[in-house]
């Protein structure tokens, strides 16, 4: 895997933006959209010595007659990492 580009500030507020649209249509595909009533993304970049962690928090508020379960939820997000990593690959690294 190649290195990592050096990010500006510019390049945080493109990530963090593409990653909660990576998020958002992952777990719209996980989940049907008429059981969900609040979706909140909380993306939080950190980047230091040319190392980048994104962490996430995803909070669902649902319906009251919803059957979403928690696996459900995890597996769409662990489906958006995999996408951002191959985002990160093709748009951030040298």
């Amino acid at each position: 895997m190649s290195k990592l580009k050096l990010l500006t500030q510019d390049d945080l507020a493109t990530i963090s933006d593409d990653f909660g649209e990576i998020l958002e249509r992952e777990v719209s595909k996980a989940l049907p959209s008429k059981e969900i009533e609040d979706l909140d993304l909380d993306i939080v970049l950190s980047y230091e010595d040319e190392q980048l962690d994104v962490d996430v928090d995803v909070g669902v508020s649902f319906d009251e007659l919803s059957q979403i379960s928690q696996d459900q939820i995890s597996k769409a997000i662990d489906e958006a990492y995999l996408k951002f990593d191959s985002y990160i690959d093709d748009n951030f690294r040298e």
